[in-house]
């Protein structure tokens, strides 16, 4: 990966709304991707320090989460265990990519790594350039109700709990260090160790996040068309472009095959299958079961999306101005 796709991967441009967020001690605001990459890229150049904030104000309006962050100093830990070679320290050092004197310092930097090499090799990681790793744990979006708790449940998870920073749990308005970016103290770089949380443990967590800790909305209903004698009930409430969709086809209203194709599949997301979901277009003036079906069997057997927000806003499916929509960008990552 070069240095553009770290830093981008370090604010998960492909997971939420990036912009803005805080960027520095002093609390600058970042707006867009251009400004981002240019202020990270001066950093780089100029070895300076650059922290942007672990969350962006989207997720921090919305308390939702995509990722963890954990703070390990050698300082917070009481024995850190002296057994390994000189020799291999000064090796482990290389493979880490950056060029540091040998110390005391760096000794106990080592230790840690190594100590705590099970968990960085799962989750994304980085050297902060003087006396700790930071720990970024990428989550499936989660909108929780108690930050602390859920980071605290997750480090207990990965055996991670009487390591970290306690202060750091639980803040909302966090910043992190900027890997590529330099340590004002020591003159070393924050070097990422991994590039990115493993892809089944991200599940898990988020999973187990959304059962324990997440923001609890209530069950919402589809209505079937009568003959069908059956209520689907879906889990969370609806985007509202499928709520307006649903509405202009149950009034007997003619809807677009964007709108067709869009509510198909939110229905096959959600768990209907084909035969299920084609009960619903049976209001459609022009409807035809087995076209439908064929259809909907196709969104099924190749795992079709839904649009995202701003495409759904383009084709005239969203009602609503897309910052009042908790799903935004895409109700992809929930349904």
């Amino acid at each position: 990966m070069s240095m553009i796709q770290h830093w981008l991967a370090h604010i998960r441009t492909d997971r939420v709304v990036a912009f803005p967020r805080d960027y520095g001690l002093y609390r600058r605001k970042l707006l867009t991707q251009k400004q981002y990459l240019t202020s990270c890229e001066h950093a780089h150049k100029n070895k300076l320090e650059m922290y942007t904030a672990v969350l962006s104000d989207y997720e921090i309006n919305n308390q939702l989460i995509t990722v963890l962050y954990y703070d390990i100093d050698v300082d917070h830990i009481d024995d850190l265990s002296y057994s390994l070679a000189q020799d291999f320290m000064i090796d482990r050092l290389s493979n880490l990519s950056y060029s540091l004197s040998y110390n005391k310092n760096i000794h106990d930097v080592v230790e840690l790594i190594v100590q705590l090499e099970p968990v960085i090799s799962v989750v994304r990681a980085l050297y902060s350039g003087r006396r700790g790793v930071h720990l970024h744990v990428d989550l499936e979006p989660v909108r929780v109700v108690d930050l602390r708790r859920a980071a605290v449940y997750v480090a207990e998870l990965l055996g991670i709990a009487d390591m970290v920073d306690k202060q750091v749990l639980g803040d909302w308005k966090r910043v992190s260090r900027v890997p590529g970016s330099y340590h004002k103290l020591t003159g070393n770089m924050c070097v990422l160790l991994n590039a990115k949380t493993d892809t089944e443990l991200s599940h898990l967590l988020s999973t187990l996040l959304a059962e324990k800790f997440a923001v609890k909305s209530q069950c919402y209903t589809v209505p079937m068309p009568s003959e069908t004698r059956e209520v689907v009930s879906v889990s969370g409430e609806p985007p509202s472009c499928i709520s307006y969709i649903v509405g202009q086809l149950l009034s007997g209203q003619n809807i677009t095959h964007a709108a067709r194709l869009h509510l198909g599949a939110y229905l096959i997301r959600v768990g209907l299958n084909p035969v299920e979901a084609t009960a619903l277009f049976r209001r459609v003036s022009d409807f035809n079961e087995s076209t439908t079906l064929y259809q909907l069997q196709w969104i099924q057997k190749h795992n079709y999306k839904m649009y995202s927000c701003v495409k759904a806003r383009q084709l005239g499916l969203c009602p609503l101005p897309l910052e009042n929509c908790k799903y935004y960008p895409s109700p992809n990552w929930w349904f």
